[in-house]
């Protein structure tokens, strides 16, 4: 599809609220579980919405106008797949002790952005009839 078309805007902006969404799932967890609140660290909210915008882009740019139907399973896959290079990168350049946990994160992100998913597939769906 062309960044031109008139849905695009649509989309990135589902988008950011299903990454929004995924956020406030894995902040609220996250709080439950350890008691660390992720709300005073901007570096994760911003790095969690930037994968599902830079997902969303780039599905919406591959995916052909007949088979729109896939472009939510697509952002889902390309915001995994940019989330594990991110997790990569820190985890050949952070420090030995934290590896573990850098693993953990990436693999909680593709759990927990099920949700987003879900809901951007949906309102695509809607969006693109």
């Amino acid at each position: 599809m062309k960044l031109k078309d008139k849905n695009t805007g649509k989309f990135i902006g589902v988008a950011t609220i299903s990454g929004i969404l995924t956020f406030a799932i894995a902040c609220g967890l996250w709080y439950i579980v350890s008691g660390v609140n992720w709300l005073v660290f901007w570096g994760i909210p911003v790095t969690i919405i930037s994968c599902w915008i830079i997902g969303a882009l780039i599905a919406w740019l591959i995916i052909p106008d007949r088979k729109s139907y896939l472009l939510g399973i697509a952002a889902y896959l390309f915001t995994i797949g940019i989330n594990f290079i991110i997790a990569t990168v820190n985890f050949l350049n952070g420090e030995p002790s934290i590896n573990g946990w850098i693993v953990l994160f990436a693999i909680g992100f593709a759990i927990i952005s099920i949700p987003g998913a879900i809901l951007l597939n949906l309102v695509t769906i809607r969006i693109l009839k």
